[in-house]
């Protein structure tokens, strides 16, 4: 089954934390409980996860750890924030947590948890759990985070398909999402010259990403190449832009990449 489960502002709250950085997953946040309910989603396809009977209106599962304790549970995406923030149809949410505590039945984290649901009933006399759902804000933090990963992602993919290039003089290319890039990098009387070519259905903004992943290269100085540039000839859907690479930029690039084709 699989699938990771970030905790909701609620959650989070619950544990004394706060978002994070958007180039920061939720689900990657180091603390234990979060850490542990990463699990859920396999144990449960083991048969090994276990409900929270007490919450009946929904499926919520128990998340433990030595000192703390959660509820989580398989939540459907809104039609909305499906829409608006391009979200998956369903996500994993940790929606409560609290403190293991033993002194008495009724501090047990489950069974407050229990009495905080049968008082959003509305004197049903029934838990109802729709407090504890993801709200706009959740949502809203997962879809901008979704896309600042992407972006960081995708330049750091550009970043290392030019220094690849630099290094052997072939155009190297990568897969990003839908979209292929390309980078090639030649040195002609002591100058370096950088194209990158992008294949597959673009817009302003990807092509805007595309252009600002190589730090130190403003985004007007590269020029867009209606004929051949470097030995590329722009092929039938395919865009290509060109610039002078300096000195230093290029350092920075074979700094910043892995080395193992060094």
């Amino acid at each position: 089954m699989g699938g990771s489960v970030r905790p909701t502002r609620r959650a989070l709250s619950d544990l004394g934390l706060g978002f994070p950085s958007l180039d920061r997953a939720l689900e990657e946040v180091n603390e234990p409980l979060l850490r542990k309910a990463q699990d859920l989603p396999d144990e449960l396809a083991a048969g090994g996860a276990e409900r929270v009977l007490s919450l009946n209106d929904r499926v919520w599962f128990k998340v433990k750890t030595q000192d703390e304790r959660g509820a989580a549970g398989e939540v459907a995406t809104p039609h909305h924030a499906q829409e608006v923030h391009e979200l998956p149809p369903a996500g994993w949410w940790l929606v409560a947590a609290g403190h293991r505590q033993q002194d008495t039945p009724r501090r047990d984290f489950y069974a407050r948890l229990e009495s905080e649901c049968v008082r959003e009933g509305k004197g049903s006399g029934k838990p109802c759990t729709d407090h504890l759902l993801p709200t706009e804000i959740d949502y809203k933090r997962w879809g901008v985070e979704r896309t600042t990963l992407a972006v960081s992602a995708m330049k750091d993919l550009v970043r290392q398909a030019v220094a690849r290039s630099a290094h052997d003089g072939k155009l190297w290319t990568v897969t990003v999402q839908r979209h292929v890039i390309g980078a090639l990098v030649r040195s002609t009387d002591g100058e370096s010259y950088l194209a990158v070519t992008a294949e597959g259905y673009w817009d302003h903004k990807v092509v805007a990403v595309l252009l600002d992943a190589i730090p130190g290269i403003p985004r007007d100085d590269w020029g867009a190449e209606p004929g051949p540039v470097l030995g590329i000839t722009p092929a039938q859907g395919q865009i290509v832009f060109s610039t002078l690479l300096p000195p230093e930029v290029l350092c920075a690039l074979l700094d910043e990449a892995d080395g193992d084709f060094l």
